[in-house]
């Protein structure tokens, strides 16, 4: 990851977000005939999404630590640029989540944010 500022996060993070909005959207347009298969399939995206969210969580988040750790500590604290990125990804992440990990009864999937 060059952790290269693009819109709310990173190439990688906001590529997955799309995709994954996509693919929801794609299974729900296609109006599935059966109810129960529907709510199964909806079910089976939105914990697909939180494990995949909470797998760019983790990478990002053991990233920013490693990052912060090798930071120059001075009184002159310059923040690079991609340790704001990569704070953007988490953040942008839990915004996500919202969107993708939840189904319209409020179960939620991503317990990882309940912290």
């Amino acid at each position: 990851e060059s952790w290269q500022p693009v819109n709310n996060g990173s190439a990688t993070s906001e590529d997955l977000f799309w995709k994954l909005d996509a693919l929801q959207m794609f299974i729900l347009d296609l109006h599935w005939p059966e109810p129960e298969f529907a709510h199964h399939l909806e079910q089976r995206l939105k914990l697909m999404a939180s494990d995949m969210i909470e797998a760019c969580i983790k990478r990002t988040r053991t990233a920013f630590e490693l990052k912060v750790q090798k930071t120059n500590k001075s009184t002159d604290l310059r923040i690079p640029s991609s340790v704001c990125t990569m704070f953007n990804v988490l953040v942008d992440a839990k915004k996500q989540t919202a969107k993708l990990c939840i189904l319209n009864g409020g179960q939620e999937f991503a317990n990882q944010w309940q912290q």
